[in-house]
């Protein structure tokens, strides 16, 4: 009995940890590798910065939008579909209609427009799993340093955005969000916001610390990853993909004269 109750969760164990790992190779499946992200990222880029027709940038976001549904990443593609609708209503009623707005002005309109395709491909490059990025920058023999740093940056606003929603929950649940609070004392409730915020700040980054030590952060030598990679015929395509797109698009008339 003791010996049955013994293999009882062992078992389970092993169950689980399997469980967890075919999780994690059908998430990466589904994911592009990071060289794939960073072409992509660096194609919309290139493409944006040298555009003079607002209307041929329609081309790269679409490709963005096609680039998300090709990952399943259906809820970022219906965020940024009903912005992009959004934007194209405006720039319709600027441009055609007359319309005339103080604060979001025809200019903030067209930056964000021409700019969508940078947005999509730059969040999903920073919503990344740290593990992929820091397998792909190992096996480029990146400096520690250099890992680490660039792992917290991208990780700084999904951090920030899980934070800043902590804070302001525990300030509504105080009574401390109404309407009339923040428009009758807005700099006490900007310090309600600052103090804990800059607080927690400083606990991750010694949570972040420890961690990066505990996991071998420091240590000489080749480390391994769940999270390595290899490029697959849905990389190369992708990648393929948005070289000829950004190719036609300033060939057909996007390079600016």
């Amino acid at each position: 009995m003791a010996e049955s109750a013994t293999l009882i969760p062992k078992n389970c164990s092993s169950l689980k940890t399997n469980e967890m790992q075919m999780n994690l190779i059908l998430m990466q499946r589904k994911n592009f590798a990071v060289p794939v992200k960073l072409w992509a990222s660096g194609c919309a880029i290139v493409g944006i910065s040298m555009t003079s027709n607002t209307v041929l940038t329609c081309i790269l976001a679409l490709t963005g939008f096609l680039y998300l549904s090709v990952q399943h990443n259906w809820r970022a593609l219906k965020s940024f579909g009903v912005f992009y609708i959004a934007m194209a209503v405006l720039l319709y009623l600027i441009r055609y209609q007359g319309l005339h707005m103080v604060v979001f002005s025809e200019f903030y309109v067209l930056m964000f427009w021409n700019l969508f395709a940078v947005f999509i491909v730059g969040w999903d490059l920073i919503t990344t799993p740290p593990g992929e990025l820091s397998a792909f920058m190992s096996r480029i023999h990146m400096p520690t340093a250099g890992i680490l740093g660039l792992l917290v940056m991208f990780r700084f606003f999904p951090t920030m955005k899980a934070e800043l929603k902590s804070v302001w929950l525990s300030m509504r649940n105080r009574g401390l969000a109404a309407p009339c609070q923040l428009l009758l004392h807005p700099v006490v409730s900007c310090e309600y916001v600052l103090v804990p915020l800059l607080l927690r700040c400083l606990q991750i980054a010694d949570q972040l610390s420890v961690s990066a030590v505990a996991r071998g952060a420091e240590a000489p030598g080749k480390r391994g990853s769940y999270y390595e990679k290899d490029m697959t015929i849905k990389d190369w395509s992708c990648l393929i993909l948005w070289s000829v797109v950004t190719f036609l698009f300033l060939w057909i008339g996007g390079v600016r004269a």
